[in-house]
């Protein structure tokens, strides 16, 4: 948010602004301990339906034009102690709910050990910071097959770095019962894994757009499984809910399996990330829902080929679709979207515009399709 060279306040204890030239930090990475807390806000437009349309309910009912905040939150991180002693939280001001909270010991590259509530690092594009996306926000896909925040534990770390082997790993066990319920419940809790090679040596971090411009390609392709029974079939910033065309009742315990492809890469301002979804949920009773999705996802900073487009603005296009069966009935639900970015600091202060046509087609009705365009401020002090 502040140029480079702003320094409001700078004594030993409290710096304005703090690191990455944003926020306040408390202490240093020589003291003691150290906390730097910003405050983000999403500021949005939406011409019509807000959320994702998923249902003919959905495209019939779409709503006037919308502006609202669509995120506030407030985050810290620090450590205690010492340098690889580490934490943070997150709080969603508008919502009032404490949406992360970790605590971390991370001395050593190779095993890394952490606990708390956070999204699980499962899929790419949900391991990216809604302050760090590339599109205005995340794909239609995301909602279905993410597995999203629990609370947890888990061990990760990075093995081979720098060489064709470069490897980072995640693993660990969580309560499979989404954010801000309790630590476990019915049926057998949630596993997961993810596993990321980065066969340039140099992996691509959770984050969209080149914005430093690679001069060296870096390149990621991962593999990740999720495996656990619960009372909800589906998981987000809000906790636990139900799949669309999902059947229950009360007590039901639902045994979900999934896993995803994805991959990455950025070189000389062009971005590139995709993920390719299998999910299967099963009930003692009920005909299992199948479903497996994608989306395809590019950007790319014009002026590294013409001079005269302007330096700091992103061009970026997605393609998304999934499909649902439950007793050989198809719904497949898809989308197209171009966003334009303008990066006035970064991620840190940012405007997106995006245009998505969305369309729902099966066998049971007709096809329903509508158009959206969206304007958006993000800006983290």
């Amino acid at each position: 948010m502040f140029s480079s060279h702003a320094e409001l306040v700078n004594t030993e204890w409290v710096k304005i602004p703090g690191k990455n030239q944003s926020g306040v930090l408390f202490g240093g990475d020589d003291k003691f301990a150290s906390m730097q807390v910003n405050i983000r806000g999403q500021f949005r437009y939406s011409s019509k339906f807000p959320d994702v349309p998923r249902e003919p309910d959905d495209f019939k009912g779409a709503e006037d034009d919308e502006y609202n905040v669509n995120r506030a939150r407030l985050k810290a991180k620090g450590h205690v102690g010492k340098s690889w002693l580490t934490y943070s939280w997150e709080y969603e001001l508008s919502d009032e709910y404490l949406l992360d909270y970790q605590f971390r010991f991370e001395k050593y590259d190779a095993l890394k050990v952490k606990a708390g509530q956070w999204k699980l690092e499962y899929s790419r594009e949900r391991s990216i910071s809604s302050g760090g996306q590339q599109m205005l926000e995340r794909s239609l896909i995301n909602r279905v097959f993410t597995i999203d925040r629990h609370k947890a534990i888990s061990v990760y770390g990075q093995l081979n770095k720098g060489t064709r082997a470069d490897i980072n790993y995640w693993a660990g066990i969580a309560s499979g019962q989404g954010r801000g319920n309790g630590t476990s419940g019915p049926g057998r809790p949630l596993y997961f894994a993810r596993v990321q090679w980065n066969p340039t040596g140099n992996g691509v971090a959770f984050v969209g757009s080149d914005i430093s411009g690679h001069d060296d390609l870096a390149l990621s392709v991962a593999y990740a499984w999720a495996d656990y029974e619960s009372l909800f079939s589906r998981f987000s910033s809000s906790g636990g809910g139900q799949l669309k065309r999902w059947p229950t009742v009360e007590g039901q315990i639902n045994d979900v399996n999934q896993f995803t492809l994805d991959s990455a890469l950025m070189y000389k301002g062009f971005s590139w990330q995709g993920e390719y979804h299998e999910k299967k949920v099963r009930a003692s009773g009920q005909p299992t829902l199948e479903l497996d999705g994608f989306y395809a996802q590019g950007g790319y900073f014009i002026h590294r080929s013409l001079s005269w487009w302007p330096k700091n603005v992103e061009v970026a296009a997605r393609f998304a679709a999934y499909e649902s069966q439950i007793d050989f009935n198809t719904h497949t639900n898809r989308e197209r979207a171009i966003a334009v970015n303008w990066f006035l600091n970064g991620h840190n202060n940012k405007l997106t515009a995006d245009i998505t046509k969305y369309n729902l087609s099966s066998d049971e009705y007709s096809d329903y399709d509508d158009t959206r365009f969206r304007l958006q401020w993000d800006v983290t002090f």
